[in-house]
């Protein structure tokens, strides 16, 4: 009687609580999330797909959140949160320079010929000039057989300007094309002087390039580019007047950015820039992120700045106008890593699918299907489009643990089962007693 006693006693207190436990350890539904997007597509059965994620559910993702994919019959499929950050991986192509000449005026006419078989792709120059001050216009212009030459960009800039008494440093030595594929490329450059950001008439000494390295960049990954506010302010720690801060408030959402482009109405300058992340708590610049000169002759315009990976909210740029007139930003745009969510389509699913987060408890999903792509080596995946997002209608509130919900139901059935089993134990103390 008494082991009996002690056993029931122990079965209703672990129920009542190991049921939370046992609650918790349940599979996910899709009426646990409070919001989800419908998956604009049909996915065929095991084919790979992605879906470019909002705003909203990287801003999930970033404050811990989950996200999972359900058909509409509520299975779930297995998926994974794949981010594309946007890259340069850089080639460099083998090349020969000659046809080194140049006029009275000091215009100078450059050829680079590309080596091997086959031309290959190029979109990026690089010049190495050996004078620690130029300004020069560009013409380049291409040619399968190096007689029949066509302009491919015309009115582009080499510049590099040094005043250190103001702090002033510029220097921008790319040329940009679009991708081409030509035997022999051209240049035309034809030095200008650089005063005051207006380039002016030309000198007479042509510029000492010592050498022109031909790339191809190409972009990996991509951006989800968006609106970032931008307004005048000062920095409280620097007080030179030739130093011009913006800043650029990237919103709490906390989503990562990897470039910033600007917009500049003036014509005819050129100023030296960095791009900085703003500690908010101390009220000061902490790491320089990336250094560019901002310029704008013609059609010619170099405003990004790029190659960089930050989560700061805020950001500061920072324009070193020297003695020259200042220049007025009137928007700036960020670039931000475009995040997917990526799964292999499953057997006879019922649509349509969608995409599910915002869940009141955040649990990371326990999948094998990156070690599936990986085996498999699936690297295409084909892209779906993602609906607007929306209430979840099939959202449950979770059934509060049973210690929450009948609270007083489980003091009223412990304590007298305590009581009980105090009184017990003195009544068998008692009778075992030995008599006085």
């Amino acid at each position: 009687m008494p082991s009996a006693s002690l056993c029931a006693i122990g079965a209703t207190i672990a129920v009542l609580v190991a049921a939370p436990a046992a609650a918790a350890e349940a599979r996910r539904e899709m009426s646990d999330f409070h919001r989800r997007a419908l998956i604009e597509g049909t996915p065929t059965p095991g084919d790979a797909y992605s879906v470019p994620l909002s705003v909203e559910a990287v801003a999930a993702l970033k404050r811990g959140g989950e996200l999972r994919v359900f058909d509409a019959a509520g299975g779930e499929i297995p998926s994974l949160v794949h981010s594309a950050v946007s890259r340069g991986e850089i080639f460099d192509r083998e090349v020969t320079v000659f046809n080194r000449t140049w006029t009275e005026d000091g215009t100078q006419m450059l050829t680079v010929e590309l080596v091997g078989r086959a031309p290959s792709t190029v979109n990026r120059f690089v010049f190495d000039i050996a004078d620690r001050e130029y300004s020069a216009r560009v013409r380049i212009e291409s040619s399968m057989d190096g007689e029949n030459w066509q302009i491919v960009r015309d009115g582009l800039h080499l510049i590099r300007h040094t005043v250190e008494s103001e702090k002033i440093a510029y220097h921008h030595n790319v040329l940009q094309i679009p991708s081409s594929r030509f035997r022999y490329y051209r240049f035309i450059l034809k030095p200008t002087r650089h005063a005051l950001g207006v380039i002016e008439k030309p000198t007479e000494a042509p510029l000492a390039i010592t050498g022109v390295a031909v790339r191809e960049v190409v972009r990996r990954g991509s951006s989800l580019t968006v609106d970032a506010p931008i307004e005048r302010f000062d920095d409280p720690r620097d007080d030179d007047p030739r130093h011009h801060y913006w800043k650029l408030d990237l919103g709490s959402g906390d989503l990562g950015v990897d470039s910033v482009s600007l917009t500049i109405p003036e014509e005819d300058f050129a100023r030296s820039a960095s791009l900085w992340e703003w500690d908010v708590e101390r009220d000061r610049r902490t790491r320089q992120l990336a250094a560019t000169v901002v310029f704008r002759y013609g059609d010619d315009t170099h405003s990004e700045f790029s190659d960089f990976s930050t989560d700061a909210r805020v950001l500061v740029l920072r324009i070193d106008q020297g003695d020259d007139a200042p220049i007025t930003v009137t928007s700036a745009r960020a670039g931000r890593p475009r995040q997917q969510v990526r799964f292999i389509g499953p057997t006879a699913p019922t649509l349509p699918a969608a995409l599910y987060f915002d869940p009141d408890e955040p649990r990371q999903p326990k999948y094998d299907l990156a070690r599936r792509l990986r085996e498999h080596e699936v690297t295409n995946f084909a892209e779906l489009g993602l609906a607007p997002l929306e209430p979840n209608p099939a959202y449950a509130p979770p059934t509060p643990p049973r210690s929450e919900s009948v609270p007083y139901l489980l003091y009223a059935m412990v304590i007298p089962l305590v009581v009980g089993l105090g009184w017990y134990i003195v009544r068998t103390i008692q009778r075992g007693a030995p008599p006085q």
